[in-house]
C-alpha cells in the first residue's frame, strides 16, 4: 500500500466516523438517553440475580406485540421508486474514470459505493471497482467479496462499470477528490467536474459535509439502485451467511432469533458518554442490555446472536440470564464453516443483524444506521433501542428511524 492509499483510507474512515457521530446525535441519543443508571458487569454491588429480582415483577411483552411482526409485508423487499426503466440501454461513451476508496467493513461499503455511483453518473464516467482494504489492513479484490457480474448487469444503462485497476485503465494516476455524502449535482459539477475534465481520472473520498447546501436531502435514485439492487455478496460468501442464519433458526421451533450488536472495542467511556446530555448514555453494557430484555419480557430460552467475536467475561451478565446467546465464533465452529477472514466475519455480522426478527444495537454509529437501512428495505422494522425508561412495552423502544420514518433511505422506496 503506497502513501496515497494510506492517507486516502485514513481520511475516508475519519470522515465516516464523523458521519456516524452525526447519526448518533440525531437518532440514538433522542431515542434512548432517558434515566439510564450506570451499571457494569464489574460492579461488585450489582449481580445478575439482583437484575432478575428487579424485573421479574414487571409485565412481560414479546414479539407478537410489535406492530410489524404480523404484517403481511414483514421480510418482503420493498419496491424502489425508480426501477431503471427510463434510461436508454445504449451505453454512452465514457468521458473518463471514477474510482473510490472502499475501506473498513460492509457498513462503510454501502455508503461508499452509493456515493461513487452518484459521482460517476453525473460526470458521465466509467466506474472502476477498487480493491477492498479492511480495518486491519486486509486487502481483497472487489470480486472476492461482492458479485461483480450482478453489479455490472444491474448498472447497465446507468453507468459503465470496469473491474480493472485505475493504472490499467489510464496512464495517469487518479486525482483524489473529496465528495460529501449525498452530494448534489451542483456540487459535483462545480467541484469535481473541473478536476475530472483535466485528468479524466479521479478517486472519490467521501466525507461528512459541513453545509447542507452541498447535499441532497434524500438519497439519489441511482445510489438507491446501486445499493439495493446492484450490491450483492459473492454466492460463496452468501452461503456462509445463510449457513449461520440457518443454524440460528434451527434452534427455535418458530425459527426466530434476536441479533445484538455489541463489541467491547467500541464501548469506551469517551464514546458512551453524551456531551449533549450530561449523565446520559449513548451505548450500553451487557448488564444493561440484559436488564432491558428482562423488563420488556424477552424470554430466557430464546436464541440470541451477538456480534462480539468470542465468549468472554464481558458477556457473562447476558449469558447468565439468556444462556442461548451465541457469538459468531461459536456458530461458525458449530456450523463447520471453514476458514473465514476478519472482513468476512464483519460481513456475516452485518447481514445476520439485517435479517433477524429483532435487531438491538448497543451503540450508535454507521453499523446501526446501515443495518437499519437494510431492514427498512425488507420491511423488518423491529429495531429496539435498550433505553431504561419506565415503559415495559417493546413498542415504546422502537428506533426513531422506524417510528418517525426519518432514515435517509426512506426516499428510496414507494408505498
Amino acid at each position: 500500500m503506497d502513501i496515497r492509499e494510506i492517507m486516502g483510507a485514513i481520511l475516508t474512515i475519519s470522515m465516516f466516523l464523523m458521519l456516524a457521530n452525526m447519526i448518533k446525535r440525531d437518532h440514538f441519543d433522542g431515542d434512548v438517553l432517558l434515566n439510564v443508571p450506570s451499571t457494569t458487569a464489574s460492579d461488585p454491588s450489582t449481580t445478575t440475580s439482583d437484575v432478575y429480582q428487579d424485573f421479574t415483577k414487571m409485565s412481560r411483552r414479546w414479539l407478537s406485540e410489535l406492530p410489524s411482526y404480523t404484517s403481511k409485508t414483514y421480510g418482503q423487499r420493498l419496491k424502489l421508486c425508480w426501477n431503471n426503466s427510463s434510461p436508454s440501454k445504449e451505453e454512452a461513451s465514457s468521458k473518463g474514470f471514477v474510482t473510490f476508496s472502499l475501506t473498513d467493513g460492509p457498513e462503510y461499503h454501502v455508503s461508499q459505493v452509493g456515493n461513487a455511483v452518484l459521482v460517476a453518473k453525473h460526470l458521465g464516467a466509467t466506474l472502476v471497482l477498487p480493491e477492498i482494504i479492511g480495518s486491519n489492513g486486509e486487502k481483497r479484490a472487489f470480486e472476492e467479496i461482492y458479485d461483480v457480474g450482478k453489479f455490472k448487469t444491474t448498472m447497465s444503462g446507468v453507468i459503465q462499470v470496469e473491474t480493472r485497476k485505475p493504472n490499467e485503465t489510464s496512464s495517469q494516476t487518479p486525482a483524489d477528490v473529496k465528495v460529501p455524502y449525498h452530494a448534489n449535482h451542483n456540487y459535483i459539477m462545480n467541484n469535481v467536474g473541473p478536476v475530472f475534465q483535466k485528468t479524466q481520472n479521479v478517486r472519490v473520498i467521501s466525507y461528512l459535509p459541513s453545509s447542507a447546501r452541498e447535499i441532497d436531502n434524500h438519497m439519489d435514485p441511482h445510489s438507491c439502485w446501486a445499493i439495493f439492487e446492484g450490491l450483492s455478496l459473492k454466492p460463496e460468501l452468501q452461503k456462509k451467511v445463510d449457513s449461520v442464519v440457518g443454524n440460528l433458526r434451527s434452534r427455535e421451533p418458530n425459527g426466530q432469533f434476536i441479533a445484538i450488536d455489541y463489541k467491547t472495542s467500541g464501548l469506551g467511556a469517551s464514546i458512551c458518554g453524551s456531551s449533549a446530555n450530561e449523565g446520559m448514555k449513548n451505548c450500553y453494557t451487557t448488564m444493561e442490555i440484559s436488564s432491558f430484555f428482562q423488563r420488556i419480557g424477552f424470554l430466557p430460552d430464546s436464541t440470541y446472536y451477538i456480534t462480539h467475536p468470542t465468549p468472554d467475561d464481558s458477556l457473562r451478565p447476558l449469558k447468565d440470564l439468556y444462556p442461548k446467546t451465541f457469538t459468531k465464533e461459536e456458530i461458525l465452529q458449530e456450523a463447520k464453516i471453514g476458514e473465514t477472514s476478519e472482513l468476512e466475519k464483519d460481513i456475516i455480522d452485518f447481514h445476520v443483524c439485517s435479517v433477524s426478527e429483532v435487531f438491538v444495537p448497543s451503540k450508535s454509529g454507521l453499523f446501526y444506521a446501515n443495518v437499519a437501512a437494510n431492514r427498512i428495505a425488507t420491511g423488518r422494522t423491529n429495531i429496539l433501542l435498550p433505553a431504561q425508561i419506565t415503559s415495559s412495552l417493546a413498542q415504546d423502544h422502537v428506533s426513531s428511524f422506524i417510528g418517525n420514518k426519518d432514515h435517509p433511505v426512506q426516499a428510496c422506496f414507494c408505498e
